[in-house]
């Protein structure tokens, strides 16, 4: 028993040892602490550069660091500088690269700190336990990048600086919160690369996002904004390859900038955007494969090159919007399930490549008076020959004599609107009814095409049946009022106004 309490009272010694508290005066730790393997810190007093030096080079096991009761001071040597070239130091500021790559699983920060600067504890791959005091203003670059066990970030309110990739490549951080007191920036970079980051909520006076700031955050399906945002700029490639789902914008009504990249690569499905908006940068939507509908506002006149490049847009019915002026380079690039596309009379030019890879495009109907300017190879891949290109009849020469648009089958006039909706009950040639989301057509004669549009007349979808009668499902189509059109074989045509129950 004597052996085992003297094993005891050794153990309690060691661990003593390992644990230290010092009141220090600044630039005296060295001569404070005599172990050098201590796992665990406690500062009291005042301490500068020379301490956080002392610290970096020589204790190489710490794991918990307390300066809560501790006051960072200036301090200068132009002779002798500390870190990284460095001569000068702020008071209340932890110093650049001051603690960077250490063990440190807890750090309590002083109570007045109001600056962390770059790199301070980059690579800190063990830091888990983090309080950010209300007094801090700054967070220098790279301040927290690649410490890979903080769980969740909360700033401060009175932060007024997050620098470049603050807290990139934090692979465990699941939640941030920004509310700030005054307008704030996320920095460029800020959050990329956060793997399991999946909650951010930004307070009403985030005014911008940054270049990056969320981009490759794969975790992260949406992000909360409230109605009252003051939110204006969502910068390059801010949630690029991101695993963004959705984006309600619509209710921020000061956002009036979305940059090149913004939401390109990511799994987004809807997106709705304010009348606000006044530009959107190249490719801000680019390969946005699930995407169903998006709803580009009518401040928007310029579509960017590759803005809506690679989405398949099954939903949206009117791309391009009465308006819009020029269609960019690569703009529909590879929209290879849209049917009909509709160019409004305002545009003017269409891009190269701009309607590439559109395969299954049945109807093209252009409404400009003047022929658009045409870039470079607008419709490669298409097979323009077997495509009707509907346009007003004073100017269907204009387009069969113009480069790439006479490739269409063009015809001087519109594609079926008009209604009779007598021969949906009357006609004994061609009846036409809804069984549920099923459309059915049956007639008397053969049926070589039958067509369904919405009531802006955009066509939805279209069967070639060769045979007296057609079945064509609509479950996915929004809405309850249709247009069908039907043409028998020999060409004769009946159009029906249906009322889907």
């Amino acid at each position: 028993m004597k052996r085992f309490f003297a094993l005891l009272v050794s153990c309690v010694a060691c661990i003593s040892m390992w644990a230290l508290q010092v009141n220090n005066t600044a630039g005296s730790l060295s001569t404070l602490v005599d172990d050098t393997s201590i796992t665990s810190l406690t500062v009291t007093g005042t301490i500068d550069a020379r301490d956080f030096k002392f610290i970096a080079d020589k204790l190489n096991d710490l794991t918990l660091l307390n300066l809560g009761n501790a006051e960072i001071v200036a301090y200068s040597n132009a002779k002798s500088p500390v870190f990284l070239a460095i001569d000068t130091y702020d008071s209340n500021a932890i110093p650049a690269t001051a603690l960077m790559n250490k063990k440190l699983r807890s750090v309590t920060l002083p109570k007045n700190i109001t600056k962390i600067g770059q790199a301070a504890f980059a690579g800190c791959k063990q830091l888990e336990f983090l309080s950010l005091p209300s007094s801090l203003e700054v967070i220098e670059s790279y301040a927290f990048t690649s410490c890979n066990m903080l769980k969740s970030i909360s700033l401060p309110s009175g932060l007024q600086t997050l620098g470049e990739g603050a807290f990139s490549r934090c692979n465990e951080i699941k939640t941030v919160t920004i509310s700030p007191d005054d307008s704030f920036t996320v920095g460029k970079d800020a959050f990329q690369d956060c793997a399991k980051l999946a909650s951010v909520t930004l307070g009403d006076n985030v005014t911008t996002i940054g270049p990056g700031a969320f981009a490759g955050c794969g975790a992260l399906k949406s992000i909360k904004l409230n109605p009252t945002s003051h939110l204006t700029t969502i910068a390059e490639a801010a949630f690029a390859s991101s695993g963004v789902e959705e984006m309600s914008l619509n209710k921020c009504n000061e956002l009036n900038s979305i940059g090149m990249w913004a939401f390109a690569n990511t799994p987004l499905t809807s997106v709705t955007l304010p009348q606000s908006l006044e530009s959107l940068g190249d490719g801000a939507f680019y390969y946005n494969l699930d995407l169903e509908q998006i709803d580009l506002p009518s401040s928007i006149t310029n579509l960017s090159n590759y803005l809506l490049a690679g989405n398949n847009a099954v939903d949206v019915e009117q791309p391009v919007k009465d308006g819009v002026t020029h269609i960019g380079d690569y703009a529909f690039y590879n929209w290879d399930q849209i049917r009909d596309f509709t160019f409004p009379e305002s545009v003017q030019y269409v891009g190269t490549m701009a309607m590439a890879g559109q395969t299954s495009l049945e109807q093209v109907t252009a409404r400009p008076i003047d022929v658009p300017e045409l870039g470079d190879n607008v419709w490669e891949g298409v097979d323009q020959p077997k495509i009707p290109l509907y346009t007003d009849p004073s100017v269907a020469d204009d387009y069969k004599a113009a480069e790439q648009w006479k490739e269409f089958a063009i015809r001087p006039d519109s594609p079926p609107t008009s209604i009779d909706e007598s021969l949906a009950t009357n006609d004994l040639q061609v009846k036409a009814h809804f069984e549920g989301t099923m459309l059915i057509v049956n007639a008397s004669a053969v049926i070589s095409r039958v067509s369904i549009y919405d009531t802006n007349g955009v066509l939805l979808s279209a069967a070639t049946p060769s045979s007296e009668q057609a079945q064509l499902n609509t479950i996915n189509f929004i809405g309850k009022f249709y247009i069908v059109n039907v043409i028998l074989e020999g060409g004769a045509q009946r159009s029906f106004k249906l009322v889907r129950k």
